[in-house]
């Protein structure tokens, strides 16, 4: 059952980062917000997990947050979720660009497959916010990997 499960999700994980480049390239030009240039304003919940340990190799887990626009014009802003194993190796899980309008919240849910060679011990998942290069916000959860 597991093995059902890992490459789907592994294909899910390997077609969402082809497609990163994408996407930012869609997300650039125009203000990003309400408009004469400002950089926008996020509230980032801190993430949940469906679970507070992951296998390596394993089960994939669900990371949830909720982004809020708190600005009261529009924005565009890259959202990423990552995570940073205890040996400090960094894997980008997920980054789209999401269209708010002002104050509108919206919820993200992420399946994650933790790597087989993914440290063991106390990992972070990060879930960040940004206007263009400017991190707006950002929210962390610790993931104990056994």
């Amino acid at each position: 059952m597991k093995k059902c499960l890992v490459k789907p999700a592994l294909v899910l994980v390997c077609i969402v980062l082809v497609a990163l480049p994408l996407f930012a390239q869609r997300g650039r030009g125009g203000s990003g917000g309400g408009g004469g240039g400002s950089t926008g304003c996020a509230i980032v919940t801190t993430p949940t997990t469906n679970t507070p340990t992951a296998t390596a190799g394993g089960d994939s887990i669900g990371i949830f947050s909720r982004i809020t626009n708190c600005s009261s014009g529009k924005g565009r802003y890259t959202v990423t979720v990552s995570a940073v194993s205890s040996c400090g190796a960094e894997t980008i899980i997920a980054s789209s660009v999401i269209s708010f309008s002002g104050g509108e919240s919206k919820l993200i849910s992420i399946a994650y497959s933790v790597a087989p060679d993914t440290c063991k011990g106390t990992s972070m998942v990060y879930v960040s916010a940004y206007a263009g290069s400017t991190m707006l916000a950002s929210g962390s959860t610790a993931l104990f990997v056994e």
